[in-house]
């Protein structure tokens, strides 16, 4: 069942358990689906912790990893529809005459992030337990 709350699309909760490690992630009595983000997607929710726009978000991203990660126009916004869909950024409004629009982060985009985050740590430990004999 999908459910239109603040413009968001939702499921109810009662109908999704999260897959990696069966606990639920609710906002509101609504699940929050826990799937891996994509690294500009991560480094994108990242970036938002205070109002960017587009140019910004890219700059920040390619500054957090190192040069590694270079958004595109095309990435990046595609991106951001998705991320304004599911409610984890938001549109800031700008200052009067201001023509760039700002993103920033929600309660909802900072839970996947801390998500992602254990997820992704869940993934070192194990590959660090089965590796730990093999060398460089």
């Amino acid at each position: 069942m999908f459910f239109l709350i603040d413009k968001c699309i939702v499921r109810r909760y009662n109908y999704i358990v999260n897959r990696y490690n069966g606990k639920r992630y609710t906002e509101r009595g609504y699940i929050m689906e826990n799937i891996a983000l994509t690294e500009a997607v991560f480094y994108i929710l990242l970036s938002l912790n205070e109002p960017l726009h587009g140019y910004g978000i890219m700059q920040n991203a390619e500054k957090l990893s190192n040069g590694r990660v270079k958004l595109a126009a095309g990435t990046l916004y595609g991106a951001i529809n998705t991320l304004l869909e599911k409610c984890w950024i938001t549109s800031v409004p700008g200052e009067n005459g201001d023509r760039k629009k700002e993103y920033q982060i929600t309660e909802l985009g900072k839970k996947a992030v801390l998500s992602e985050i254990e997820r992704l740590k869940e993934l070192v430990e194990n590959g660090e337990k089965l590796t730990g004999g093999w060398t460089k």
